[in-house]
């Protein structure tokens, strides 16, 4: 899939246009603050994902603009699809002019994004890979973020009664049979992307093996029984704490290199390396489960990838055949074969 064109109206700083895209790579150059991130988030907005982390979709509207914000793109390629959004306190979506779901639109045209805080991925915290994988299986399993979000309220019900210090058997059960179904589709995406990435090893410095580590529980194969047993161990240690200690909220998607975490081993430049190479191995995983390409948005692309980095990153980009979108506040990068765009102040203009 691809977006052969979007209109902006009222969104952030961006100019109000209609802008016709490349299929191939589309380089956002301009300087910090001029817009670049923005196109990208409205791209997220009208791919399913909605506003970037930390912001809500009122968030874009623009500063004192009267009947919010809205966008509207035109999607082609493996399907033809018309998108619409219209952003005010909260957003209603359109799908080929009947109200949809975010789920519609990501299942419509599959996106995935790299911003400089998915550099994270490698060395950050346990929460940014669970990110990482959740949003990977939302492309995925169609019901994977219903049954994530019904995870989590049954999660946050056992910590409150754990606070109160009530029995927590009422919440077991459900909270069992969700957490091994996450699990399931956890190990069917890494297993995914171990077999994927082999197709981008020249991107990656070294090797990286990828494993999950289960919330609180052992490694057995039976993931209903483990949960509950894992539970009946940890019985102690969650009333003392008042915490939930076993299950998916608590995962890490461990990344070893030569035996050790791979962020131990790795460069930061190296690590940035084999934080977009997973990326890459997703996009391709997403392409073979879903027949249709996906779109990538990268944020600052180039940033901390030394000369060859940026080579080999622009070939691996190149040879993908995917739609992409790359800002950089660079006005040039080595390799770069597609359409430059100049962003300046919210006005977007083609430069070739």
């Amino acid at each position: 899939m691809r977006i052969a064109q979007t209109r902006f109206r009222n969104f952030r700083n961006l100019e109000n246009a209609l802008i016709a895209w490349e299929p191939g790579l589309n380089l956002l150059t301009g300087a910090n603050g001029a817009g670049k991130t923005n196109i990208l988030e409205a791209l997220h907005v009208v791919t399913g994902w909605g506003a970037f982390s930390g912001s809500k979709c009122s968030d874009t509207v623009k500063w004192q603009s009267e009947g919010g914000a809205s966008l509207a793109a035109q999607a082609a390629g493996e399907r033809e699809a018309i998108i619409e959004a219209v952003i005010m306190a909260r957003a209603s979506l359109r799908l080929d002019g009947k109200l949809c779901r975010w789920g519609d639109l990501r299942n419509c045209v599959p996106s995935l994004t790299f911003l400089p805080s998915d550099m994270a991925l490698i060395e950050g915290a346990p929460s940014v890979r669970r990110r990482f994988l959740d949003l990977l299986c939302a492309l995925y399993f169609p019901l994977y973020a219903y049954k994530l979000s019904e995870y989590r309220k049954i999660t946050q019900h056992r910590r409150y009664l754990l606070g109160l210090g009530h029995s927590t058997r009422v919440t077991e059960e459900t909270m069992a049979n969700l957490s091994a179904w996450i699990w399931e589709c956890r190990l069917e995406v890494i297993a995914a992307l171990r077999e994927h990435l082999e197709k981008w090893r020249g991107l990656l410095p070294r090797k990286i093996d990828l494993n999950l580590k289960r919330g609180g529980s052992g490694n057995a194969d039976d993931l209903l029984e483990d949960f509950h047993r894992s539970c009946a161990i940890l019985a102690e240690r969650e009333r003392a704490s008042g915490l939930p200690l076993v299950g998916p909220h608590r995962d890490d998607l461990v990344i070893g290199c030569e035996g050790r975490l791979a962020s131990e081993v790795l460069s930061r430049g190296q690590r940035r390396r084999a934080a977009l190479a997973l990326v890459m191995g997703a996009a391709s995983a997403v392409e073979r489960r879903g027949r249709a390409s996906p779109v990538l948005l990268f944020d600052e692309v180039a940033s901390e990838l030394d000369e060859a980095g940026r080579t080999v990153l622009m070939e691996c980009l190149q040879h993908s055949r995917w739609q992409v979108f790359a800002a950089t506040a660079e006005s040039a990068l080595p390799c770069f074969q597609g359409t430059r765009w100049q962003v300046s102040a919210g006005k977007i203009q083609c430069l070739d």
